[in-house]
């Protein structure tokens, strides 16, 4: 992804979050789990950025949207326990972080945080979106 990318994704993320009306941090990372860009928008909680990071680390670390690595958490957590140490942190099994799919090819994830996790959810969503194929 280049920057160009990134910004379509984020702004896809914000015009939804505009539409919820809610404060939400929205990050967007690689697929090696590097940031590129990150937006706190409306003024959200201190935390929400460190939140949206980890769901979307998890994201893309597990090749899943955030949402259904919740439903595992509950089953199997030892493996997410095992992914939050490895990490270092930077996993949040939370509905919010959502893959980025370029011509059938994870690219990277985008996490949000702030709203409730649904709502997090619906804007990460439309950030993907925002990405194309």
């Amino acid at each position: 992804m280049n920057t160009t990318t990134v910004a379509r994704v984020i702004a896809a993320a914000r015009v939804e979050a505009e539409r919820v009306g809610k404060p939400v941090t929205i990050a967007v990372l690689d697929v090696a789990g590097v940031a590129l860009g990150l937006e706190r928008f409306g003024d959200p909680g201190t935390f929400t950025s460190l939140v949206a990071d980890g769901k979307a680390m998890a994201t893309v670390s597990m090749g899943r949207d955030s949402s259904q690595l919740a439903a595992m958490a509950e089953r199997n957590p030892m493996i997410v326990h095992a992914m939050i140490a490895r990490l270092g942190g930077r996993f949040v099994a939370v509905a919010g972080g959502v893959l980025l799919i370029q011509s059938g090819v994870p690219v990277g994830a985008i996490g949000v945080s702030g709203a409730t996790a649904d709502e997090d959810e619906q804007i990460a969503k439309a950030g993907a979106a925002g990405l194309g194929t």
